[in-house]
C-alpha cells in the first residue's frame, strides 16, 4: 500500500509537468495553424484557390519565356540595322598571300 501512496503523487505530478510542458510547445504551433487556416479561408472567400495561383504561376512563367525571345529577336534585328551598308551581303574578296590589303 506505500508503495501506491508514493506512486500516485509521482505520476500525477509528471502529468501535470508534461501538460505543462505541450501547452508551451504547442501554442506557437497552434498560432501559426490557425494562421494558416485563417488565410485559406480568407482566399476562398475571395475565389482564389490553389489551382488559380498554380495557373497564374505558369502563364507568367510562359510570357517571362517570350520575353526574352522577343528581346533576344529585337538585339538581332537591331545589330543587323546598325551594320554598314558595306558589311551587309558582301562576300568577302581573295587576298593574295603577296598582295597588301586596302
Amino acid at each position: 500500500m506505500e508503495a501506491l501512496e508514493l506512486l500516485v503523487p509521482m505520476i500525477v505530478t509528471v502529468t501535470v509537468i508534461l501538460m505543462i510542458g505541450a501547452v508551451i510547445l504547442l501554442k506557437p504551433l497552434s498560432k501559426q495553424g490557425a494562421a494558416l487556416l485563417e488565410q485559406m479561408l480568407k482566399d476562398r472567400r475571395e475565389g482564389r484557390t490553389a489551382n488559380d495561383l498554380e495557373h497564374l504561376t505558369s502563364a507568367m512563367a510562359t510570357i517571362s519565356e517570350r520575353m526574352r525571345l522577343l528581346e533576344e529577336r529585337q538585339s538581332f534585328t537591331e545589330s543587323l540595322i546598325e551594320a554598314t551598308p558595306e558589311s551587309r551581303g558582301r562576300i568577302p574578296e581573295r587576298v593574295e598571300p603577296g598582295s597588301p590589303q586596302e
